[in-house]
């Protein structure tokens, strides 16, 4: 825990409730309530916009997002994590495999839409790039 008002992290002070209630499915209210009532507490100040700082954290690959507003911390997870992008030429791959459509609408480049290649498990959620090639 940090005493120095000035040392006082907002992702460290949300990281703090996650690992003090690890792998427990923590719905947004209880840690937003918490980590704005915490901040202001120890630093005097007001903790603006939680919900990103959380929705960062996820994205960065310390919190696994269970859904809508559920976020868990899972220590062993998190130190195996590894978070992989597909590489030009794996795109190309999925691009041709797909024939330059989006598989949701059907429509591609053809229609002026930009495709994108996506994970079936969304990355934040511990989705890894199968072999393609």
């Amino acid at each position: 825990m940090v005493n120095n008002k000035e040392e006082m992290s907002q992702a460290d002070l949300i990281m703090e409730y996650y690992k003090r209630n690890p792998k427990r499915e923590i719905p947004h209210p209880e840690i937003v309530d918490w980590v704005v009532e915490e901040f202001r507490k120890r630093t005097g100040k007001v903790f603006r916009d939680p919900d990103r700082a959380i929705r960062k954290l996820s994205q960065e690959g310390q919190l696994i997002k269970i859904n809508k507003g559920v976020y868990k911390y899972d220590p062993e997870f998190i130190n195996h994590r590894e978070l992989e992008d597909f590489t030009t030429a794996q795109k190309e791959v999925i691009f041709k495999r797909d024939n330059y459509r989006c598989v949701v609408c059907g429509r591609g480049r053809i229609d002026g839409i930009e495709i994108q290649a996506d994970h079936i498990k969304p990355k934040e959620l511990g989705g890894k790039i199968d072999k393609i090639l």
